[in-house]
């Protein structure tokens, strides 16, 4: 990964100043035009996939030369820092670009580049700076450091962090980029441990938004934290022989389990694709406002943390192989398409955690799917009651928290809002319709292995930081097609979102 490298347009125009390339095949469905002609998208660009109501392009393919031409077709200037570059299995070479604006971080606003041959074949985002953009604070660091504080709940125990940046945030497909503060509020509050980034308007002290960097879900380090919340004492390292303390020797297992289904499925070395050491604390507890607790398991940006469960609504969650895939694709996504942990975004990075932790459940059963694949954490999940799980990816609604159905989204928990593009991961690997029958689309499933490709290139090289369920459907489209899928099986990723609720038709041919 390259970080903090600036160029302004022409440096990035000399640096991707390569061949054109003629249209790939042509995708359409709800949220896509087939036309070429989408906005106001220059000459030879054909449009994949526009905002609902601008209808500036969010994906495009064609004649892609240079970043001015990008630049036009998305409506998108001024200086970019590469974030990351991927190199996948096939040779293609995936770029990733923040954006600035006066200076300043643009929120969410990332564009990606796709190359083949040495030719940029597509690219996407939604880099959008021909919005009004205020340049002057008129609340200060300090007043919106105490708004922040005081968003959180009452019985929460927070503290803002000293000092604040500004930046430029942009609602989805809103209209201008907001002025906003951006601090880190630490503490906890009766769902445990906070480390949130948030965001305060620079003009009339609002939240904005308030997004979680700890993911929860109710070469290999192995601590036990000892009923801590620190890291605590390394109790096994790589190569090293089975110790006495059984979560120790289950969590390096598991672990080393996680990594190898991503290393023989997507030939990717850990989570960030360059050995990452895989390091995680056993015995660990949480705090809350309350107390403390030992039912949870997190990933916090370096390491995994897992609770010894309580006996009634956990069981130790170390023994969990689900949850330790899922807590680690959250790794795996911060180091690629880095989806901001709120809205349908945040969604979308818990649904990835919940998928590839069936993935890699599946992988481990000898690829062999059954009901237990589609359960979140049921092997520890309240031990004394059997066939119960934290979520239900075939059925999202069995929980009593989860939608499965688009339009039924109105900003809820980003766990619960995964139920969405879940649902639509299990029919496009089963088939079926939906299970209340919201839709009328039949999807024809094309097996867990293959919809599993088509969300990990998804993830890894076209989804951005600010992917909704929209883009989402367009991005898995296109990765089935990058990936050789034939046209009905394309077909089926878009009949899979169709089923939820994400757009209406099948991609036609």
């Amino acid at each position: 990964m390259t970080r903090g490298i600036l160029f302004s347009n022409r440096r990035l125009a000399a640096l991707l100043a390569l061949p054109v390339m003629a249209c790939l095949p042509a995708a359409c469905s709800s949220n896509s035009s087939d036309s070429g002609s989408t906005g106001d998208a220059p000459a030879g660009v054909h449009v994949v996939s526009a905002e609902s109501k601008s209808l500036v392009p969010t994906f495009v393919r064609g004649h892609l030369s240079a970043l001015p031409t990008i630049a036009a077709a998305l409506h998108a200037d001024g200086e970019f820092t590469l974030k990351n570059t991927i190199t996948d299995s096939s040779g293609e070479i995936h770029q990733r670009y923040t954006q600035k604006k006066n200076g300043l971080d643009v929120l969410g606003a990332d564009i990606a580049i796709h190359v083949k041959d040495g030719v940029i074949y597509a690219a996407n985002g939604n880099a959008r700076t021909d919005l009004v953009a205020a340049t002057t604070a008129a609340v200060s660091a300090k007043v919106a450091a105490l708004k922040a504080v005081a968003s959180y709940a009452l019985d929460a125990r927070v503290s803002a962090d000293a000092g604040s940046d500004l930046a430029y945030w942009r609602e989805p497909e809103g209209d201008a980029l907001r002025l906003v503060h951006r601090l880190t509020v630490r503490g906890v509050d009766a769902e445990g441990e906070i480390v949130d980034t948030v965001l305060v308007d620079a003009q009339d002290g609002t939240i904005v938004d308030r997004i979680p960097t700890i993911m929860t879900a109710k070469v290999r380090k192995i601590y036990d934290a000892n009923q801590s919340t620190s890291r605590g004492t390394l109790k096994r390292s790589e190569g090293e022989a089975e110790v006495s303390d059984g979560a120790v020797n289950i969590s390096y297992d598991n672990l080393g389990l996680v990594y190898d289904a991503y290393k023989t499925l997507y030939d990717r070395d850990s989570l960030d694709g360059n050995g990452l050491t895989l390091i995680s604390s056993v015995h660990a507890i949480f705090r809350t406002t309350t107390g403390t607790t030992k039912n949870n398991a997190s990933w916090d940006g370096s390491q995994m943390r897992y609770g010894d469960g309580d006996g009634t609504t956990f069981s130790n969650l170390a023994n969990s192989l689900d949850v330790t895939g899922h807590e680690l694709t959250h790794g795996v996504t911060s180091s690629t398409s880095n989806l901001t942990y709120s809205g349908q975004s945040g969604g979308l990075n818990e649904a990835l955690s919940d998928i590839f932790g069936a993935v890699v459940q599946w992988y481990h059963d000898g690829k062999v799917v059954n009901d237990s694949t589609w359960m979140v954490g049921d092997d520890v999940y309240t031990p004394n009651k059997a066939g119960d799980a934290l979520r239900y990816m075939s059925n999202p609604t069995k929980d009593g928290k989860s939608i499965d159905y688009a339009p039924d989204y109105n900003g809820q928990n980003v766990h619960y809002t995964s139920g969405v593009p879940n649902l639509a991961f299990y029919l496009l690997s089963q088939g079926g319709k939906h299970p209340r029958d919201k839709t009328t689309v039949t999807v024809t499933g094309i097996g867990i292995e293959k919809a599993a490709a088509v969300f990990y290139r998804a993830n890894t090289t076209i989804f951005t930081s600010s992917t909704n369920y929209a883009q989402a459907r367009t991005g898995t489209e296109q990765a089935a097609q990058q990936l050789g899928f034939t046209a009905d099986e394309v077909k089926s990723v878009s009949a899979a979102w169709a089923a939820v609720g994400v757009g209406s038709a099948p991609v036609a041919e």
